[in-house]
Parts: structure tokens; C-alpha cells; sequence
């Protein structure tokens, strides 16, 4: 199947914080208020400490794989990801202008067969069948009816990629963090930014109480600027988590991304 994205340049991620909030309004308003004025509550209350918190292992990003989340959005029936590692000509050094422009450049250069589809079992878009290039079912994916619920991947008991259901939840209303275990190792799925989620890097923990550490295996950067389309390009180790693990966690989270926009405008 021919596809034909371009790739559109994305603003670089903020700093990261040690809390991750959730909020309607833009940085530049709430820097711009009265100190008399109330305080926001998602902003002075603090989320996600334990697992933002950690510190960040040293190891510098080494990515084995790069993918294409195709845009999508409520509508969208399907969800395909495209394989881009053998056609990318650059080397990853950070999702860089450069190399977002080299990832447009492939994606206009080249014909992709969707290494993976998530097709769309009923009409509220909680219930998803996904199969890989050769048409082959790879995993059931149950989702919640709001943000703040557990969405499920259940794999065949043959399969090859995890030996257990991968349950993705946040530990607290309002989370924008996701965790997830696949074969009795943690990962979080993290937004980079406080104020938007455009950009966002998988982690994998390590280690246990003080010793606790999280180590880049995974960034994600989103096309479009926005919560009710998503989709872009993934980075992933290999040797850390399997990729395809990593592209369905990240559909989940994106899901819930837009579900927290609906909720927030409703």
C-alpha cells in the first residue's frame, strides 16, 4: 500500500519537569496572571512525582528502529504503522530538524506496507483487532471508556511478543504518564513537555527502591501540533523493548490523549 505523509516540521519539546500536571490553559497565560489572582489547582497540585521523578540513567539514546504512526483521529477506522529503519539515510541524533526533514524525505521517497493495523471492531472505538503485514492476528486491544481507565492488549498464548496481557493505566486521576509491564519489566510512557504532549519518550525502570532509575528506549515525536489528531514518528532500542510493543503502547496512550482532550472541552 502506497502511502504518502509528509512530515511537517513540530516544535522542540519543553523542558522536562519533575511533575507532570494537567491543564487547559497555555504557559503564556498562566505566566502572565496576576500573583493575586486564585491559584490553578492541576498546578499547584503535583502529579506523577514517583515515576518522573526518577533519575535518568546516563545512557544516551541508541535506536534500533524507526516507525510511522500514520495520522489519525476519532474517525478513523484504522490505525497503520509503517517500518521506516532501512530507508531512513541519517543517523539519529535527537529528534532534530534535520532529521525530521530526512524522515519526510523517506516518506516521499518510498512505498510502505503497514507493519502492523489496528482495525476498529465497533463504532465507539473501544475494541481493536491488530494484525501484522501478513494479515496475521497479533493481539486484541479492549479500551476504557474514559482517560483515566486501564486499556488492555491481549496476545495469542503463542506469541512472540509478550507471554501476558499488557494492562496501560496511570496511577492517578489526571496522569498524563502511562505504565505498563511486558514480561516483568516496567515501562512508563512520559510527555516531555508540562504543558503539551506533542513530543514524549519511553522509559524503561531499572533497578529497585533508592536504586530505581529510568532509561530512554523509545521518543516519540507528533506530527501536528493539537490533541484530536495524532500520529508520528517513533524511535525505538530494540534491544530494550520489542518494537512492535512499543508501537501499540504508544496508540494507547496517543487514544487516550485525545480522550483527555474530549473531556477537557466537554
Amino acid at each position: 500500500m502506497s502511502t504518502t505523509i509528509a512530515l511537517q516540521g513540530m516544535p522542540e519539546s519543553h523542558a522536562n519537569d519533575d511533575t507532570m500536571r494537567y491543564r487547559k490553559t497555555s504557559k503564556a497565560h498562566v505566566e502572565s496572571k496576576s500573583s493575586s489572582e486564585p491559584g490553578d489547582p492541576w498546578l499547584d497540585t503535583p502529579h506523577d512525582t514517583d515515576s518522573s521523578g526518577l533519575p535518568l540513567d546516563s545512557r544516551s539514546l541508541k535506536p534500533t528502529a524507526v516507525y510511522w504512526i500514520t495520522p489519525h483521529g476519532w474517525l478513523s477506522k484504522t490505525v497503520e504503522i509503517l517500518d521506516l529503519t532501512k530507508d531512513v539515510g541519517m543517523a539519529y541524533t535527537g529528534m532534530t530538524d534535520d532529521y525530521k526533514a530526512e524522515i519526510k524525505k523517506t516518506m516521499k521517497d518510498h512505498s510502505f506496507t503497514p507493519v502492523l493495523t489496528c482495525h476498529r471492531r465497533n463504532c465507539f472505538g473501544l475494541k481493536y483487532e491488530i494484525s501484522d503485514d501478513q494479515n496475521t492476528h497479533i493481539a486484541h486491544w479492549s479500551h476504557p471508556w474514559s482517560s483515566v481507565g486501564e486499556a488492555v492488549l491481549t496476545f495469542p498464548d503463542d506469541s512472540p511478543y509478550s507471554s501476558h496481557p499488557i494492562k496501560l493505566s496511570n496511577k492517578r486521576w489526571g496522569l498524563r504518564t502511562e505504565s505498563f509491564v511486558c514480561n516483568s519489566q516496567e515501562y512508563i510512557w512520559q510527555m516531555d513537555s508540562l504543558w503539551h504532549s506533542t513530543n514524549m519518550t519511553l522509559y524503561r525502570v531499572t533497578g529497585s527502591g533508592e536504586q530505581q532509575k529510568k532509561v530512554e528506549v523509545g521518543k516519540y515525536a507528533q506530527k501536528w501540533w493539537g490533541s484530536f489528531v495524532t500520529g508520528g514518528t517513533l524511535v525505538v532500542d530494540g534491544n530494550e523493548i520489542d518494537g512492535a510493543i512499543a508501537c501499540l503502547t504508544l496508540v494507547v496512550v496517543l487514544k487516550k490523549k485525545r480522550q483527555r482532550a474530549a473531556e477537557r472541552y466537554d
